[in-house]
């Protein structure tokens, strides 16, 4: 089955939202802008273009307040929806004549398969209605008589949604009065009719191409056009289709955007929505009808059989536009809570402050010579690399040095060696905030500060983002606080702490270094008595779980714009993290309550997850990356990387969880994929290297480009040193060794950096 978005989005002329569900017949949601069409297993061409016109018809002019007033008025459903068919299938051949072709020939098709159930059938048996509807199908033999004939044509003259049930009324009235309109054929009162803004094909009318192109193309009232042009009477009374950013924003203050509803609320909700289908039934749910379109029973039929009942359920969300102004929390806000939180603890004790800047200041001391040595390991990797790159050439201009050996040298023209231009880099670091990480967290603050530091003395540009979802709860703060409101769109729970930037000032960045550095030390194993008691972390800045998914739309717009801003060529964006993510759960709806429009959120559902990033145009299927935990993630990542070319994205994942931080089988078990390796001495191999060289690399890795398993990083010693016993004589080996050890230690002990240079050299 071909994919039918960009059609249907040229079409309605906005970009609506273009999805694949299990139902019987394309519909569409006037107030989430949704096109939803059946998942067929046998259609060709010419028919999946007829009803994506169809529907398109249906977004562009039938208005939402139409299927309300056919209720009010209690007039039959399916009546209503023949007569509006004809109305928005004829403005749609009308706007673009190439859908002349398309619907005859769809229909055409549909009757030789006997999609209608008439092939056999005297069609003079059927009512007004159903001839009504053939007729505008292009069904052959219909006739009417001379009275009949004027409401053919009053079918094909309506304009407004109000036209078409005011020609309801009156047709209805005089089917009734006429029993030879009535035809032989039974009513079928128990009839299920989808409502009016999901019309079944069957009910679809086609022009004659010759009327259509001999006629003068006149704008339904309902359409966007002449909403555009001029505040009409039929604006004012609810007939537009009008979805700017004003009218959003207006239901949003009217119902409030991202609210949360009880489950009472959700329950009611949904039993609303059930009210309202039963309520679009030919029937208005409870009434009964006399006269009805039958020929729709046959169709409803025909559809079912069509459908592919096996491809299981599609849920459709998108990606939104995150407002970092909200998201982000800037770094001298952090600052400020910290700096008035724990200045007021060392009051009272300033015992455990005076011990972790003691620890701080030594931890800095040592790492700022392993630090130098490897800034100039990667200088001397660099230069290395650009030369084995470079590429010499003659230049054309004689080289006078050479011109004395002209008698035995050809070769007498000067050369020029040219290096590739190298790359600038930038990194973007997204820290796992999440009480997993308490235990490994001095650990981590000690590789991180390395990495900083590192960035600093090399001159890459930098930005390092705590992920939480507790600031913002704190703050009193609400899921989907930092988007704004937009039908489909997936609700975030995140704050993105700013903690460092290239851009920070060196005072900034020693006051931010040390405050983490003193939370991080609440979590390590002290002795209390003679540290000081640790000071609790600030409540707002606490640890939580692990919003990474939310944090990988985040960089969707962050990375992009830092990218820009620093005018960086090659992107290095890496995820720290030592768990799986929190799932994303809610996307957000409209929908009718009682006639009430209503901003919510509901579930994204189960089945198959469809991801529409609306600014990049792809579109990712969990079906690609199987149904675990990690599909999420996998696919969030996808788009990222569309969204960014050529960048790195990369996952340090730091499994050790134990004291002693070494990695256990099911630290490697439940990270590593399980297409890569079946047996348990496969896994057992792998946890012994990964302890051995304090990392297993693992290529694509859980969708990052690649994936760095480390041990738990409170187990590597900063602070490498010589070890030489004072009074003992070494040899000439020992002394090697000695000092080969020491040399390979500043890297070993600092995985995060080593490898980070791997990737920047």
């Amino acid at each position: 089955m071909k994919d039918l978005s960009l059609l249907a989005k040229l079409l309605a002329e906005e970009d609506i939202h273009v999805v694949h569900k299990q139902q019987s017949t394309a519909t569409f949601d006037v107030l989430n802008r949704e096109l939803a069409l059946p998942i067929w297993k046998d259609m060709s061409k010419n028919i999946q273009d007829l009803m994506t016109l169809h529907e398109v018809g249906h977004a562009l002019w039938t208005p939402l307040e139409m299927m309300t007033k056919i209720k009010e008025q209690k007039l039959s459903h399916s009546v209503c929806n023949v007569l509006e068919d004809v109305r928005i299938e004829k403005a749609i051949q009308l706007k673009y004549r190439g859908a002349v072709k398309i619907f005859n020939n769809g229909y055409q098709e549909l009757i030789t398969s006997n999609f209608f159930q008439t092939l056999d059938k005297d069609i003079s048996n059927y009512n007004l209605i159903d001839r009504i509807n053939l007729h505008y199908k292009h069904h052959s033999d219909v006739t009417f008589s001379d009275e009949e004939m004027v409401w053919v044509k009053k079918a094909n003259q309506t304009i407004t949604s109000d036209d078409v049930i005011e020609l309801a009324k009156e047709l209805i009235a005089f089917i009734e009065e006429n029993p030879e309109s009535q035809g032989k054929t039974p009513n079928t009162d128990d009839l299920m009719m989808p409502d009016i803004d999901g019309t079944p094909m069957s009910d679809n009318s086609v022009q004659d191409e010759n009327d259509v192109e001999n006629q003068e193309y006149e704008m339904p009232s309902n359409s966007k056009s002449e909403e555009t042009e001029e505040n009409s009477d039929e604006e004012k009374s609810g007939d537009s289709d009008e979805t700017d950013d004003e009218s959003e924003e207006t239901d949003e203050e009217k119902s409030g955007a991202g609210s949360e509803k009880s489950d009472e609320d959700s329950d009611d909700k949904s039993e609303t929505k059930d009210i309202t289908m039963e309520a679009a039934t030919d029937g208005g749910g409870n009434e009964d009808f006399n006269i009805t379109a039958t020929t729709d029973k046959a169709s409803v039929k025909s559809v079912e059989d069509m459908l592919d009942k096996d491809a299981g359920h599609y849920n459709y969300s998108t990606i939104p536009k995150v407002d970092l102004k909200k998201v982000v929390v800037p770094t001298n806000e952090i600052l400020d809570i910290f700096s008035n939180h724990y200045l007021d603890a060392k009051k009272s004790d300033s015992t455990y402050w005076d011990k972790v800047l003691e620890e701080f200041n030594k931890t800095k001391s040592d790492s700022k010579k392993a630090v130098s040595y490897m800034v100039k390991e990667f200088e001397m990797k660099k230069s290395a690399d650009a030369y084995a790159r470079s590429m010499t050439s003659k230049t054309g201009t004689l080289d006078m040095g050479k011109l004395h050996t002209y008698k035995y040298n050809d070769d007498l023209f000067a050369k020029v060696t040219t290096l590739p231009g190298a790359k600038n880099h930038g990194l973007v670091l997204f820290l796992d905030w999440s009480g997993s990480m308490a235990h490994n967290l001095v650990g981590t603050m000690n590789q991180l500060f390395n990495i900083i530091w590192f960035c600093n003395r090399t001159q890459i540009p930098f930005e390092v983002y705590g992920f939480s979802n507790v600031f913002n709860r704190r703050m009193g703060e609400k899921s989907g606080y930092g988007q704004n409101f937009k039908s489909g769109d997936l609700v975030l729970n995140v704050s993105l702490l700013k903690f460092f930037s290239s851009k920070m000032k060196t005072q900034e960045q020693n006051d931010m270094m040390f405050y983490l550095y003193m939370l991080a030390s609440r979590w390590s194993y002290r002795d209390w008595r003679t540290d000081g008691y640790p000071y609790q972390e600030p409540a707002s800045l606490a640890l939580g779980s692990t919003p990474l998914n939310d944090a990988i739309i985040c960089a969707m717009d962050l990375v992009p714009e830092f990218k820009k801003s620093a005018g960086v060529q090659k992107m290095h964006t890496v995820f720290l993290t030592d768990g799986a993510s929190n799932s994303i759960h809610n996307k957000f709806v409209i929908y009718d309550r009682n006639g009430s429009i209503c901003n919510d959120q509901q579930s994204i559902g189960h089945g198959t997850q469809i991801f529409t990033d609306v600014k990049s145009g792809n579109k990712i299927s969990s079906k690609e990356f199987g149904f675990g935990r990690e599909s999420q993630t996998k696919m969030l990542l996808s788009l990222l990387k569309k969204r960014v070319p050529d960048m790195n994205v990369v996952n340090f994942f730091v499994a050790g969880s134990s004291r002693k931080g070494s990695v256990s089988y099911n630290d490697i078990r439940d990270v590593i994929d399980y297409n890569m390796v079946q047996s348990y001495n496969e896994i057992t191999n792998l946890v012994k290297k990964c302890n051995k060289d304090n990392v297993l690399i693992v290529p694509k890795g859980q969708g990052f480009d690649v994936c760095y398993i480390l041990p738990g990083l409170g187990k590597f010693d900063m602070n490498t040193e010589l070890e030489l016993e004072d009074g003992v004589t070494y040899n000439k080996g020992q002394l090697k060794r000695a000092f080969s050890k020491m040399s390979n230690g500043k890297t070993a002990n600092r995985p995060l950096l080593n490898n980070f240079i791997k990737m920047v050299a």
